[in-house]
């Protein structure tokens, strides 16, 4: 199933951006939803903005950007902040629809080094939330979840398989969100 029209979209990152590419990889073969802002607080990768320039003409891409700007976001239907490691102002909360993607099945391991404090408290289960944003940190209404078993106690290689699973489920979901918040 379809979105009847196109939906908005602003990302906001703080890493390599990852995640961001597989998302833009994909909705560029599905065309699921238009792309209008890419904000981070630290540098956009080379990948990201090449493939930006290439097949996603008129994005706005700005960096460094210490604190976010409602104007930034005209015409954006929702934010989803996919790695964006600080605080989203209240005015942004209350202005936009706000999700984000924590790297822990919320509400347990808010905040950073998820994958650390699983393995230190011998947790069975990693994965990833999309939840809505409040004002309190990782604490909106869960929009969805993917679940997987730990198999390791290696932190690094914890990482590499949750960032796998991010990669091969988030872009499904943010899709699945965006067709029902948004049903005509």
């Amino acid at each position: 199933m379809k979105l009847n029209n196109y939906k908005k979209v602003s990302f906001l990152i703080s890493g390599s951006g990852s995640n961001l590419l597989k998302i833009l990889k994909k909705n560029h073969i599905n065309k699921d939803f238009k792309v209008i802002t890419i904000i981070s607080s630290t540098n956009i990768s080379t990948k990201i903005k090449s493939y930006v320039s290439k097949f996603y003409k008129g994005v706005y891409i700005k960096e460094y950007q210490k604190s976010l700007q409602k104007q930034n976001f005209y015409n954006t239907d929702v934010i989803f902040s996919v790695g964006y490691m600080r605080v989203i102002e209240k005015s942004i909360i209350k202005n936009f629809d706000v999700i984000n993607l924590h790297p822990s099945i919320l509400p347990n391991y808010k905040g950073l080094m998820t994958q650390k404090r699983m393995l230190i408290n011998n947790e069975k289960n990693y994965g990833f939330t999309i939840h809505k944003v409040s004002i309190l940190l990782d604490e909106g209404k869960v929009i969805s979840n993917k679940i997987k078993k730990i198999i390791t106690k290696n932190e690094s290689e914890l990482l590499k398989k949750h960032k796998s699973l991010e990669h091969n489920f988030v872009y499904k979901q943010f899709v699945k969100y965006l067709l029902n918040q948004f049903r005509a």
